[in-house]
């Protein structure tokens, strides 16, 4: 009991410390401008948004298009995630959360693969009855290979198996499928999926970049502020030197 209220009162306690006086802050004057900025980096948004819509979509229901996007190969290598070849088929696909390595199953192709994949994705449609495995895999292959180099990060980590003439050809093929894609549910994948957006949302240097994108390349206003900002600490300085002068000669010669 008495760690319970011991707790309950530590909570309390930080969160007086730390909700109180960005309220405060937060109402000053001048600040709704950088409001919104500093809370999309330091402070975590849209996961009671993100609850109700895992609640709204049952799992018989194909998912949204926003449902499958995921960055592609490059952004996630650049984040950190590494790539490294299964033994097993589509099922063996699936994202270490704690080492940040996306395991893929590995993939010949040639000039016949993708009339293959096709007549492969419209097969299982016509017979299949529960969820597309292989047509969620292609859709997979699609969202994170965007450009040639993504191709090419695959080849090297050994996944890709190219017979093909070059990597954009690779490219050009998964990006190709989706013009023969039926959107569906597959259990196992969207976990995979949804892991790992969550893991790379979650690195600083992707909400670092998109805090930069954003709110400062693109928000005038949030320019405008750090332009008035550095205006007046140049005109503070100079007034602080003109007073108490700042002048390093004069120092040296006082010191004399």
């Amino acid at each position: 009991m008495v760690s319970k209220l011991t707790k309950s009162s530590m909570c309390i306690i930080k969160k007086m410390i730390f909700c109180l006086p960005w309220v405060v802050i937060s109402n000053l004057p001048g600040f709704v401008i950088i409001k919104q900025p500093v809370e999309y980096l330091f402070f975590p948004q849209g996961k009671e948004k993100s609850k109700e819509g895992i609640q709204e979509f049952g799992l018989n229901k194909p998912p949204l298009m926003e449902e499958i996007t995921i960055p592609s190969v490059t952004e996630l290598s650049n984040s950190g995630i590494c790539f490294l070849p299964s033994n097993g088929g589509i099922l063996s696909i699936r994202f270490d959360v704690e080492t940040g390595t996306l395991h893929l199953p590995i993939i010949g192709l040639d000039m016949n693969t993708e009339v293959l994949l096709r007549n492969l994705v419209a097969y299982e449609a016509s017979v299949a009855c529960g969820p597309l495995v292989f047509t969620r895999y292609t859709e997979l292959m699609n969202g994170i290979i965007d450009s040639e180099e993504d191709a090419k990060i695959l080849r090297e980590n050994g996944i890709i198996m190219n017979h093909l003439k070059s990597d954009e050809e690779v490219a050009n093929l998964w990006n190709g499928m989706s013009r023969a894609i039926k959107l569906t549910r597959v259990a196992f994948l969207d976990k995979v999926i949804e892991d790992v957006n969550k893991y790379y949302n979650g690195r600083m240097s992707v909400k670092i970049w998109r805090f930069v994108k954003t709110y400062v390349l693109s928000s005038w206003q949030f320019l405008t502020l750090v332009v008035v900002i550095f205006i007046l600490f140049l005109m503070s300085l100079q007034a602080f030197c003109s007073f108490f002068g700042c002048n390093s000669r004069k120092r040296v010669n006082n010191i004399r």
